[in-house]
């Protein structure tokens, strides 16, 4: 009898971290802003051209790293020589420089998850030859930088550690070849592995659809020994989305995730299903992207970086080096109405809060129901105000300004 309890009671537990976690991803997936996708698409439009051989590619680069740098991840250019041969002239060598931004693991920094996306564009079909000056890119691949830039702001926005480091590459020269991502892992993998890297996740066009959003429909590229990627991938499009998955292993070499996977990497490539008729044309701009559609796809991707960057469930690290995980709180609504809602890390399990008025008065108080997760917080006895929220672990005391506005 004892054993049976047991076994339930880890059951119990188990599925109150699972409910915790998926309250925490849906919470983080609604963050996310069609406007300030549009907004990020235009601004990578607004440079004109990225074409990997114009004069401007070092100016786009340093523009992704003060992104990244303004949502809090640490950034270095990596510069790499291209060299195709096409031309018996200096324009055929030319610096590119892939964007490397990080935040750190606070578990295990030198196990990693890659957020990629390739930045550079073209537009040279159906005889157009200004691409120098005019290639804008929306869909391919602006959509994919809005997209994981998007995602960066949440984590910044909603201070947000990974236990493993959450790196995010934006590529140069893909349009070359994947120039930047073979030039990337050879770097990472040569004379050894720098790093353990869990996962790769790939973003290149993610913003074409002209289906009603009954019948969105995006591609889950696959690639062998991924399948636990690709099942993630599929099961929170359909937890958190209104997307199909369509899971598929067509076109999986003709982006970046291919050349993480050709070292071994676990890689999964999200793509729009309905390809953009505008193609490496100088139409694909940023009107003609579907941006209720490419938010859904955001959120897949936001996920997956949740899920293998911050929970434990997958590429699984060790703690026996740290003496003790960082405890915190942090709130997910504020100002308040009805429920007060807060995320809490490693603290004890006998937590409590106390929410006090400006007079320093107990007004309500109770146990920390989920140390190690979310918590919701019933707050409608109480009237509009200011309030302070104490949440008392050991010897820890966090506090919280709270806005309640019924």
């Amino acid at each position: 009898m004892k054993k049976i309890i047991l076994i339930l009671s880890i059951l119990l537990i188990s599925f109150t971290n699972l409910s915790a976690q998926q309250s925490e991803i849906s919470f983080l997936c609604n963050k996310i802003n069609q406007d300030s996708l549009k907004q990020n698409v235009i601004e990578l439009q607004e440079f004109s051209t990225r074409y990997a051989y114009s004069p401007n590619r070092k100016q786009v680069a340093e523009y992704l790293k003060g992104r990244l740098e303004n949502y809090g991840f640490e950034v270095v250019l990596d510069s790499f020589l291209l060299q195709l041969g096409w031309f018996p002239t200096e324009a055929d060598t030319l610096w590119q420089y892939n964007v490397i931004g990080e935040k750190k693991g606070l578990w295990a920094e030198d196990t990693t998850i890659h957020l990629m996306a390739h930045y550079d564009s073209r537009s040279d079909m159906e005889g157009f030859e200004d691409y120098f000056n005019f290639a804008p890119g929306a869909d391919d691949n602006a959509s994919g930088v809005a997209a994981i830039l998007e995602i960066a702001r949440i984590f910044n926005e909603e201070n947000i550690t990974p236990i493993k480091t959450l790196v995010i590459d934006f590529f140069a020269a893909e349009e070359q070849g994947l120039r930047g991502s073979w030039d990337r892992i050879e770097k990472i993998s040569t004379p050894i592995w720098q790093e353990d890297i869990k996962a790769a996740i790939n973003l290149d066009m993610v913003g074409y659809c002209t289906s009603d959003s009954l019948d969105y429909v995006f591609d889950v590229i696959t690639y062998d020994d991924s399948d636990e990627l690709t099942q993630m991938a599929t099961d929170f499009a359909q937890q958190y989305t209104l997307l199909t998955p369509n899971e598929t292993m067509e076109n999986n070499y003709a982006s970046d995730s291919y050349s993480f996977n050709s070292y071994g990497v676990k890689s999964v490539f999200l793509m729009e299903h309905e390809f953009t008729p505008h193609y490496h044309t100088e139409r694909d701009v940023y009107n003609t992207i579907n941006y209720h559609f490419m938010r859904e796809i955001t959120k897949v991707a936001l996920a997956l970086a949740y899920e293998c960057s911050v929970n434990n469930n997958y590429g699984v690290v060790s703690i026996k080096d740290v003496e003790k995980p960082s405890s915190e709180v942090k709130l997910l609504t504020n100002p308040v109405k009805n429920h007060l809602t807060i995320s809490c890390r490693n603290l004890n399990s006998q937590a409590k809060y106390e929410i006090y008025n400006q007079s320093s008065q107990i007004l309500q108080e109770g146990v920390v129901e989920n140390p190690n997760g979310v918590n919701i917080i019933d707050c409608n006895a109480l009237n509009n105000g200011i309030y302070f929220l104490k949440i008392i672990s050991e010897n820890q005391v966090f506090t919280k300004k709270v806005i309640i506005l019924q």
